[in-house]
Formats: C-alpha cells, sequence, structure tokens
C-alpha cells in the first residue's frame, strides 16, 4: 500500500511546503507593518492571503491524517513511521523525508512569529483603548494587589479634557 501512497505523500508535502513558506512571508511582511502602523487596508489584504493559505493547510493535515489512516498509523509521529516503513519497502524518502523535516520546522517559525504579531496586536489594541478612553473622558484603571493579596482597582490617569 505504501507504493500508492507514498508518491501522494510527496506532492502533498512540497504543496504544504510551498503554502508554509507563503505564510511564513506573510507573518515576515505583517510583522513589518505592525512595527511601522501600517494602513489597515494593507494589514486586511494579509490576513485575508493568510486565512487562505491557513485554509489550504487545514485541507492537507486532513489529507496526511487520511494517508496515515489508510497506513494504519496515529496522527502523533506517523509521518516518522510512514517513512521508516516506506524506507523498509525499498522507497527512496530522500526528498520527501527533506521537504517533511524543513515543514516541520517552518511550522514552528511560523508558530513563533504569529504569536509575536499576535502580542503585538494586542499591545496596539491596548493602546487604542487607552486613548479612546482618555478622549472620552473616563479615567482608565489599573488592577493591582493589596497587602493582604486581595484585587483592588487604581485610577492611573486623569481626564485631560471634560465636555
Amino acid at each position: 500500500m505504501i507504493n500508492k501512497t507514498h508518491p501522494i505523500a510527496i506532492k502533498l508535502i512540497a504543496t504544504a511546503l510551498d503554502n508554509t513558506q507563503q505564510l511564513y512571508q506573510l507573518l515576515n511582511e505583517e510583522s513589518v507593518l505592525l512595527k511601522t502602523k501600517a494602513q489597515t487596508q494593507t494589514l486586511d489584504v494579509i490576513v485575508q492571503k493568510k486565512n487562505a493559505l491557513v485554509s489550504q493547510l487545514n485541507t492537507f493535515t486532513s489529507q496526511v491524517e487520511q494517508l496515515l489512516a489508510s497506513e494504519k498509523l496515529s496522527k502523533q509521529d506517523g509521518m516518522i513511521q510512514y517513512f521508516a516503513i516506506a524506507k523498509q519497502a525499498n522507497i527512496d524518502t530522500t526528498e520527501s523525508l527533506s521537504n517533511w523535516q524543513k515543514l516541520t520546522e517552518l511550522s514552528k517559525a511560523c508558530r513563533t512569529l504569529n504569536d509575536k504579531n499576535g502580542a503585538s496586536i494586542h499591545l496596539l489594541n491596548q493602546h487604542t483603548q487607552r486613548i479612546l478612553s482618555i478622549l472620552k473622558g473616563k479615567p482608565q484603571t489599573i488592577n493591582t494587589y493589596s497587602r493582604n493579596g486581595r484585587a483592588q482597582s487604581n485610577l492611573y490617569s486623569r481626564t485631560l479634557v471634560s465636555v
């Protein structure tokens, strides 16, 4: 059976690697735009492209799960087992295994970069909320803990303009 599935695996992995490389590039572009406070329209385009690639990668994941199921392998560490079985069947796995390793490393890099971008967006959102509160004349509060460990809210800014 692995003789039939391995050519499919080669194509799936190559496509997923290409999509993941594109995703990594978009995440880098997003990171730069977040640092330069670019226009929202540009970020929207990147988000749309990212969503399309993520959808394709989700399809890839489903296809790999089907591939592993056809070989009666588990989802976890299944691809490592898959390559071991292919090697035992005298199938050249040099390209597919190399691409799989690149794909897993690049996926980790994408996750890290996406987490950083998410943190940047969170900070920008907090900053925007503070500015809006100041402009609306609502004082900001900060939640801290007192000596006895109870939560308390303290005002840390005053209204700049009141109408």
